[in-house]
């Protein structure tokens, strides 16, 4: 991966480095983007939203990777 991008623990996405911090969590220090600590530190009701809207994006993903993943073991092309 680009070394500009960098991994956030919280989202799981890549983001550009500018964007991230390093957040202290008990298993040391972790990179999160800077609009999950926000979220974080917002009325529960955004929390919760935020959590959500997250939720939403990974499963598309997820649901991605596994249409790909069935397309590649059938033989399948795109």
């Amino acid at each position: 991966m680009n070394d500009e991008l960098q991994f956030c623990y919280c989202c799981r996405v890549h983001h550009p480095r500018e964007q991230m911090r390093l957040y202290p969590t008990r298993a040391g220090y972790r990179w999160r983007c800077v609009k999950s600590i926000e979220a974080a530190n917002s009325s529960r009701q955004e929390r919760d939203a935020f959590g959500q809207q997250q939720s939403r994006q990974n499963q598309e993903a997820s649901r991605r990777q596994a249409d790909w993943s069935l397309l590649q073991r059938s033989g399948g092309i795109l």
